[in-house]
């Protein structure tokens, strides 16, 4: 059976590193998250694509995109829930999905379509890159060692999931966090 994918594209978070909302900065005259949005689209195995945004967004991106197989989505307070918003949006029909950061439209397509192409192996596929610099493990503010390049890699976007599992493992956190708030509340 075909792989059936759909890609959720987060930028919908308030961008407090970079001090400004991170999908409205524009380059070469259009948002971040359009330059994501075209990176993927040209995929011709992505069937859906959900793009998750603040709501002030929502009119820039309208007028932007035409295209029948994307869908806007308001994002949550926390990445997690708008992660999470962007899973419960996709199709029944899309067998798995691919999760990635709308503020990175330079991801190489080859990698995009090395993901892919592992996703119909496993149920889960990250991408990663070897550091290049030094990574120190700190204790308070000291240096209590150097970690082994050669063990550490720097997780990247996007992030490949077959979709009921995501979606189970999202509504499980999304349960426990609800009894952990319980149980702190009634302390």
């Amino acid at each position: 059976m075909p792989l059936k994918i759909g890609a959720v594209i987060v930028c919908a978070g308030k961008g407090k590193r970079l001090g400004a909302d991170k999908a409205a900065i524009k380059l070469c005259g259009a948002p971040l998250f359009y330059h994501t949005y075209k990176l993927f689209k040209g995929i011709k195995e992505i069937k859906q694509i959900i793009i998750v945004l603040r709501p002030q967004n929502f009119r820039l991106a309208k007028t932007l995109i035409k295209d029948k197989r994307v869908f806007l989505v308001e994002g949550g307070s926390r990445r997690q829930d708008s992660v999470f918003a962007g899973l419960l949006k996709l199709d029944k029909s899309m067998s798995h999905v691919l999760i990635h950061d709308g503020a990175r439209p330079f991801t190489p397509r080859a990698v995009i379509q090395n993901v892919i192409k592992n996703t119909g192996k496993y149920p889960a596929v990250i991408c990663a890159v070897k550091p290049r610099d030094t990574v120190k493990e700190a204790g308070g503010s000291f240096v209590k060692g150097t970690l082994d390049r050669n063990n550490i890699a720097m997780i990247q976007t996007p992030q490949a999931f077959r979709k009921d599992l995501i979606i189970k493992a999202y509504k499980k956190l999304t349960a426990e966090m609800r009894l952990m708030m319980r149980s702190f509340l009634n302390l």
